[in-house]
């Protein structure tokens, strides 16, 4: 009992004095501290803004830093956009620092939706402190996560670091710094970007009319833009999905004429772009999760492909529009606003229209036009239109198959067809969270093969004709249909079985066991000049290396070294071997 004692009084000393290393490793102020940390870019700023002597100081500060990894990571053109560089006196950098310090200790668990918190700001400027028990995968069929803390949408990686009177939050991303105007200013102009939706939308002349309901009363009317725009865009919380300049210019100048005309339905689809009483940063939203939007005019639902965020919105009873962000999460006095690339709720292209303008998917009208003429019929039909829509980056990968599939015209009349969903057939492919397990189905133009829909992870995935097919927009309305775009073509697999047990996330220990035994090296195509990259792969990001193509043999030395080797390639440059592979779900086995 006494060895036990004194053992763990040994323990507990260790602790302590690891705990106490530690302390003084970090340092008493804020400003000794941030080398140990890894934050000395962070540190750089302060020295570069005259600072030490505030972050020396005994006053109580919290400081929010991005770490040396964050800024390696940044892209090269925010290196001079972070703050400005030309005043005198270093304001730019002193402004910088100062929009991310508290004048009080603020611990993670003081962390509020409720209200943004002033910071040391000369010009008042706020950052939004946010808690969130964000989910693994979707909304709705995710896993539910640890509680995770948020700065202005960068989540904290280190918090409460204390260093003296100063505490210390790292986060992992190189933020913007918070705009000193609301987001009614943002919205009129006053933004870097100087985008101007709310006057090209509406016109000077058509204000008053906004300004008064339909039944005559200003003060009380439901359609009042005062009341539905300018207060709420100058209240406490908002989220704006502003349109780009760009996307404005895409809509014919006869089109945009008629929007404005109809006060009413331009009204509905300003409101649809507001999320009021609520600051929405990306990184705070789980996949296909859905928010009302002002005076009730319809919903918005928010999708996240890996890196890639998009929002698709629609008014009530009316056709959705999918946009995505570039750039988001960009903080105002009141809330956050969202450039997006289209105008949500305004449907005004066709089906061909929208393949034909979109330059991610335009390779795809190539195929149209080469298939049978009843095909192109149904996709120019004024209504009943569904297409699944690949970019162009999956119509490259199938070149690597069939080099010149375009002259091969029952190849190309097959993909159309199972591209498209018989008439009368339909689906929604934001209202589905289900899994595999739950999958929906479509009935296909192509003998009636099915199309099956079903979420993983946070990805929404279709398959048919034997190929899976990542969501990457879905449900972009337009006036004769729908369009959903995906990154694979059906019907033609553009990778061997190596390469797509490399590519799914869930079968990491299935591709290491395929290498230690050669079949990586024995089942690739060697007829497949190159697989169709992944967008993402767990394999990869395990420190693991992906199958070549065709005839590579580097890889022998190394698979000789194993008991169980199959052989360097089964097959030569002219022919292949054909497997079937039954793989486990080491999830579930496990």
């Amino acid at each position: 009992m006494a060895h036990s004692t004194n053992l763990l009084c040994l323990v507990l000393m260790a602790a302590t004095l690891v705990q106490t290393q530690a302390q003084a490793y970090i340092g008493n102020t804020a400003f000794d501290a941030l080398d140990g940390l890894g934050c000395s870019q962070f540190k750089a700023i302060i020295m570069e803004a005259q600072l030490e002597e505030t972050f020396r100081s005994p006053q109580a500060l919290t400081l929010f830093v991005f770490n040396d990894t964050a800024y390696a990571l940044m892209p090269p053109y925010r290196l001079g956009t972070l703050y400005d560089k030309t005043n005198g006196n270093n304001l730019g950098a002193k402004e910088y620092v100062n929009s991310f310090t508290l004048t009080e200790a603020v611990e993670t668990s003081a962390f509020s939706d409720a209200n943004p918190i002033t910071t040391y700001s000369v010009r008042n400027r706020k950052v939004f402190l946010n808690k969130r028990d964000l989910r693994s995968g979707n909304v709705a069929s995710g896993t539910p996560g640890p509680t995770k803390y948020f700065c202005n949408g960068g989540m904290l990686i280190r918090p409460n670091i204390q260093a003296g009177q100063h505490l210390i939050h790292i986060i992992d991303q190189v933020l913007d710094m918070p705009l000193e105007d609301n987001a009614l200013a943002y919205v009129s102009g006053y933004n870097p970007s100087k985008l101007t939706f709310l006057q090209r939308s509406i016109c000077a002349s058509q204000i008053p009319v906004l300004h008064q309901d339909y039944g005559g009363s200003e003060k009380d009317g439901d359609y009042n833009y005062n009341q539905q725009v300018q207060k709420i865009l100058a209240g406490k919380q908002v989220t704006f999905f502003i349109p780009s300049d760009e996307a404005l210019n895409l809509i014919p100048s006869q089109k945009l004429s008629e929007l404005q005309g109809n006060t009413r339905l331009m009204l509905e689809i300003i409101t649809l772009h507001i999320i009021p009483n609520q600051v929405l940063y990306t990184s705070l939203v789980n996949h296909n999760e859905r928010f009302n939007t002002q005076f009730n005019s319809g919903a918005v639902v928010f999708r996240k492909v890996r890196e890639d965020v998009y929002v698709t919105g629609a008014l009530k009873g009316g056709r959705t529009v999918t946009a995505k962000l570039n750039p988001g999460n960009r903080t105002v006095l009141n809330g956050v606003v969202h450039q997006i690339d289209a105008m949500l709720g305004f449907v005004y292209k066709t089906a061909i229209e929208e393949i034909q303008n979109d330059p991610n998917t335009q390779n795809f009208e190539q195929l149209i036009f080469a298939a049978r003429k009843d095909l192109q019929n149904y996709i120019t039909a004024t209504s009943g239109v569904v297409v699944f829509v690949p970019t162009n980056q999956a119509m490259y990968a199938i070149a690597n198959v069939y080099q010149n599939y375009i002259n091969n015209q029952s190849l190309v009349n097959m993909v159309l067809e199972m591209s498209l969903l018989q008439q009368g057939q339909s689906i929604n492919l934001m209202d589905y969270n289900g899994g595999y397990e739950a999958y929906k189905t479509a009935v296909s133009r192509y003998n009636g093969r099915l199309i099956k829909l079903y979420s993983e992870g946070s990805d929404t995935w279709v398959e048919g004709g034997y190929v899976k097919a990542r969501v990457i927009k879905p449900n972009i309305g337009v006036t004769n249909g729908v369009v959903h775009q995906i990154d694979a073509v059906f019907g033609i697999p553009t990778r061997d079985i190596p390469y797509t047990v490399f590519c799914e996330d869930w079968l990491v220990s299935t591709y290491i066991q395929l290498k230690y035994v050669g079949l990586d090296a024995y089942m690739r195509d060697p007829t497949l000049t190159r697989n169709q990259d992944c967008v993402f792969s767990a394999s990869a990001a395990a420190g693991q290396v992906p199958p070549a193509a065709g005839t590579w043999q580097t890889n022998t030395g190394q698979a000789h070294q194993n008991q169980n080797f199959y052989g360097d390639l089964c097959g030569d440059g002219l022919h292949r071997c054909e497997f079937t592979f039954f793989v486990p779900n080491h999830a579930e086995a496990t």
